[in-house]
């Protein structure tokens, strides 16, 4: 969090991004780019996690001092922050998704600055127009390969625009993607132009809204106007033959007012009334509206955690209390779940494999018996883990619990004649495991999966790899894993499974290995398998009870796996 912010941090970003859209002129400056860029995007998102007003009031006001491309690409910055705080994303995710909005125009400051004034372009201007992501690319590639996911980013860029705004619908899958194209849009449309044309966010959301078949972004729609509320700061409102500025409401319900018609001083008002504001861009040179007023202690309300990370912190400590191996009565097990209504609804549907006829138990009692004391824990966590993952945050996040999912299925098949065996334990390292990935590698995960290019390795490719992401170390893994879930042996034969030679792996840990295998062959039903592959495989199947690797896949085809894998 930034610490000691003053509203010059406030007027130093339109100054930093001003700078930033120059550089494209000065060849011997592109490798510092990208070190830049990436500073400026921690900085404005820190200062939205400190003073949101300040920022979204940007949105109200056009900085006459600047010019109309540095305004759009601090507009479109702002909406990536919003946006980013509505939907509950990490500050990694966040950073990079404001990364590509900074890069969006990196190339083309004075080609925006003509289309904004109705100016012709020249051919030269066309051409740099029409390959802007391409260059922008290019100069981020200046600074090396980490620089891959925002390249990728702005690559699909213009298609993702095209998606959002045309019917028929045009399948589009990547959500961070979508937030930059969305965020760009909004923009656009918002941003003060002199020659007009320029409308309210709200007429842009609901204008986007309505036009757009594309769910994910409707729904990001919709959380960022719940999280605004229906008033942007700085919009004008006439209220009793005066022009006043709105700033916030208070926890009363009381609107926060303020006159600025005087430049000696301001005059603050609270009301209660329903306002009628005019919240379309206007140009501002007024300081104290600008920057000044947002750090005022008369607005400085605390934001409530969001019940989820609530949520989130409280099914983790309840993990690492129930312990797999630990005997456990009705009494102990009610006592720890009772203050979770919401689990005992869901354990009461994860007890329905343990009978014949599928039945859901009526409640904790019931599901206890089902399933019997031994195996009661590590259902339970299973259901933790559920939960956990539902109240992730990810663009990807449909893709990552689909796909979390469908693996479970398979672990579950895979152990279906080995009584001895009880898949939900397999099951829960996977589930921490993605959580890893959700909180540690989140801006790596993709749909792509990179699992084929490591298969002549001595080590067994990580799991990572069916989620995007080729590289991890194994260190901080370990602990994270150990920490949650360290009494588990299938925790154990999960990181041997990725630490150890293919060589000297036991029965559990090539388990582990053959479930990666099935798993890649589930998507990728055409894929060859190395040699040692194929043997951990027929290893695996012959142990868990499987007269051949024919009949297990024929099995697999039957499994009702979910759409997206």
């Amino acid at each position: 969090m930034m610490e000691n912010v003053t509203p010059r941090e406030l007027a130093r970003l339109f100054d930093s991004t001003h700078q930033l859209l120059k550089l494209y002129h000065q060849k011997q400056k592109w490798s510092q780019i990208f070190p830049l860029l990436s500073n400026l995007a921690e900085r404005y998102y820190l200062l939205y996690q400190a003073y949101p007003k300040g920022m979204q009031a940007q949105l109200s006001l056009y900085v006459a001092n600047h010019g109309y491309t540095t305004n759009l690409v601090v507009n479109q910055c702002v909406v990536a922050c919003i946006l980013c705080r509505s939907l509950n994303y990490n500050q990694a995710i966040s950073e990079q998704i404001i990364s590509c909005c900074l890069a969006n125009y990196l190339c083309v400051q004075s080609q925006s600055n003509k289309l904004a004034a109705s100016k012709t372009l020249t051919p030269q201007d066309k051409k740099l127009w029409q390959c802007r992501h391409q260059l922008a690319a290019k100069l981020l590639k200046e600074s090396g390969s980490h620089t891959l996911p925002i390249q990728h980013l702005l690559a699909r860029l213009n298609k993702y625009k095209q998606a959002l705004l045309s019917a028929p619908k045009i399948m589009i899958y990547d959500g961070a993607t979508t937030l930059v194209a969305l965020a760009n849009i909004i923009a656009m449309n918002t941003t003060y132009r002199e020659s007009g044309g320029h409308i309210s966010v709200y007429k842009a959301l609901a204008d986007i809204y309505l036009r757009t078949p594309n769910e994910f972004a409707q729904n990001a729609i919709k959380a960022l106007i719940a999280h605004i509320g229906p008033y942007i700061p700085a919009s004008e409102v006439k209220y009793a033959e005066q022009v006043l500025i709105y700033l916030a409401t208070d926890e009363h319900g009381r609107h926060i007012l303020v006159d600025v018609s005087r430049p000696e001083k301001i005059r603050w008002h609270r009301i209660k009334a329903s306002l009628t504001t005019c919240a379309k861009q206007r140009p501002c040179k007024d300081t104290r509206l600008l920057y000044t007023v947002w750090f005022s202690e008369k607005i400085s309300f605390a934001e409530p955690q969001p019940i989820n990370e609530q949520r989130r912190q409280q099914y983790l400590t309840l993990i690492s209390a129930l312990k797999v191996s630990k005997e456990y009565s009705y009494q102990g097990l009610n006592k720890l779940l009772s203050p979770y209504p919401e689990l005992i609804t869901q354990l009461t549907v994860a007890a329905k494999p343990y009978n014949k006829e599928q039945q859901r138990a009526k409640d904790l009692r019931h599901c206890l018996s089902m399933v019997g004391y031994d195996n009661a824990p590590a259902i339970i966590q299973k259901v933790l883990f559920q939960r956990l993952v539902a109240t992730t945050s990810h663009p990807l996040f449909q893709h990552i619990s689909k796909r979390l999912e469908n693996m479970v299925r398979i672990i579950q098949a895979l152990f279906k004649h080995t009584d001895s065996i009880q898949f939900e334990q397999v099951a829960l390292p996977l589930y921490a495991y993605v959580l890893y990935l959700c909180e540690h590698q989140a801006t790596s995960i993709s749909r792509k999966t990179v699992f084929e290019q490591a298969e002549k390795q001595v080590i067994s490719p990580p799991l990572g790899c069916l989620f995007g992401v080729s590289q991890l170390n194994q260190e901080p893994l370990t602990a994270y894993l150990n920490q949650l879930i360290g009494d588990n042996s299938w925790t154990q034969h999960l990181l041997g499974s990725e630490q150890h030679d293919k060589q000297t792996l036991d029965i559990n840990e090539k388990h582990w290995v053959a479930i990666k295998l099935f798993t890649y062959y589930v998507f990728q039903p055409k894929a060859l398998f190395s040699s040692w592959q194929e043997q951990i495989i027929f290893d695996s199947l012959s142990a868990a009870g499987w007269q051949s690797k024919a009949d297990f896949y024929a099995y697999l085809k039957n499994c009702e796996f979910a759409d997206n894998f």
